[in-house]
C-alpha cells in the first residue's frame, strides 16, 4: 500500500510500499514516530523543528533552493518533479500526487491525487476540481489543523476530505468509508455546529475531540448548562467517535452523570474514546470538560453494529 498520513494544514507524511518515508512540510500534527529519508519543504515558512526529532544523517532534504523548476529528484522508489514556483509533483510506486502551493498553475489534470491549500490560493474553485482525479484539500483554516465545514464546502464531487491523523491508501480505488463519512456524517457535524455551536477538533479511528461554545439560550433557571444540552452534545461526540471506528448503527443504551457544577462555562469539550469494539456491540465513553479543564459530565453509549 501506499500510506498516506494527513497530519494537519499543510503537514503530512508519505510511505511507499518500499517503506520508504517522506515528509511534506513536517511542522503541525502529532504523529512523528518514523524517521525521515526524505522531507519536502514548499515554502521558506516550513522550516521547522519538528524535523530534528525526524531527521538523521541520511536524511534527504529537498526545498526550493535545492530543486529548481523544471528539475527532478529520486531516492529510492520516490521522485520529486519541481513544476512550478511552489508546486511539486510527487511519483511513488504507480501514483502521482501534486503539492500545490498558492499559486495558480496549469496541469494536465492526469495526476491521481492533488493537496490544495484551500485558504489564500489563487486558483479558482472551478479550476481546482481539474487539477487530479481526487482533490485532497489543505490548508482549511489559520489557527487549527483542520476545518471540516470549509472542506465540505467545497463544491467539486472529486474531493477526498482527509481529517489530521487519518490514514489512507492511495492505492484503493473508491475510499468508499470517507465517501460515507462525508455523505452520512457531516451533514450531521454542520447542523450540531449550527443548534450547538459545536467544533469538531479532531476524529479518527475511535477517538474524538469536539468543543461547545455556551450561548445564553443554553443556560437554565439555576444558572447552569441545561442537562439535555450536555447529553446531546455527548451523544454527536459518541456517535461521531463510533463511525471514525468503523461502525454505524443505532444506540442500544446510555448513561450520563453529571459530576460538577457548569455554573460560569463559557464553552465546554468533548473527548471520546472506543473502548470496546465487538462483532456486534461498541462501548464508547465520553467525558466533558467545563472551559478550565475540570471533569463536569461523563457518559457511557452503546452501539449495535449494522452491517
Amino acid at each position: 500500500m501506499i500510506e498516506l498520513l494527513y497530519l494537519g494544514d499543510y503537514s503530512c507524511r508519505l510511505t511507499s510500499k518500499n517503506n520508504t518515508v517522506l515528509y511534506v512540510n513536517p511542522e503541525k500534527g502529532k504523529d512523528y514516530s518514523k524517521q525521515a529519508d526524505i522531507i519536502l519543504q514548499t515554502t521558506e515558512a516550513n522550516k521547522s523543528l519538528v524535523q530534528l526529532h525526524i531527521t538523521t544523517n541520511q536524511t534527504k532534504i529537498i526545498n526550493q533552493d535545492l530543486l529548481e523548476i523544471g528539475k527532478k529528484f529520486i531516492y529510492r522508489d520516490i521522485q520529486i518533479e519541481r513544476i512550478a514556483e511552489d508546486t511539486y509533483r510527487i511519483e511513488v510506486d504507480d501514483k502521482k500526487i501534486l503539492i500545490c502551493g498558492n499559486q495558480d498553475i496549469t496541469v494536465d489534470g492526469e495526476d491521481d491525487y492533488a493537496l490544495v491549500p484551500i485558504l489564500h490560493t489563487e486558483i479558482s474553485d472551478e479550476k481546482i476540481g481539474t487539477l487530479a482525479r481526487q482533490i485532497i484539500p489543505i490548508h482549511t483554516s489559520q489557527e487549527a489543523l483542520f476545518d471540516y465545514r470549509v472542506a465540505i464546502a467545497l463544491q467539486f464531487d472529486n474531493k477526498l476530505i482527509l481529517e489530521p491523523a487519518m490514514k489512507v491508501d492511495l492505492q484503493e480505488e473508491n475510499h468508499r468509508n470517507l465517501k460515507e463519512l462525508e455523505t452520512q456524517l457531516y451533514p450531521l457535524l454542520l447542523d450540531a455546529a449550527e443548534k450547538f455551536h459545536m467544533t469538531m477538533i479532531c476524529m479518527n479511528d475511535g477517538v474524538a475531540m469536539a468543543q461547545m461554545i455556551v450561548t445564553p439560550k443554553d443556560i437554565n433557571p439555576l444558572g447552569l448548562v441545561y442537562g439535555g444540552i450536555s447529553y446531546n452534545f455527548a451523544d454527536i461526540v459518541a456517535g461521531c467517535t463510533f463511525y471514525s471506528a468503523g461502525g454505524y448503527g443505532p444506540t442500544v443504551s446510555a448513561n450520563y452523570d453529571y459530576l460538577r457544577s457548569t455554573a460560569d462555562t463559557e464553552s465546554l469539550v468533548a473527548i471520546a474514546k472506543d473502548i470496546k469494539r465487538g462483532k456486534h456491540i461498541h462501548f464508547i465513553e465520553v467525558e466533558i470538560y467545563n472551559d478550565v479543564a475540570k471533569l463536569v459530565a461523563k457518559g457511557g453509549f452503546t452501539y449495535f453494529v449494522q452491517n
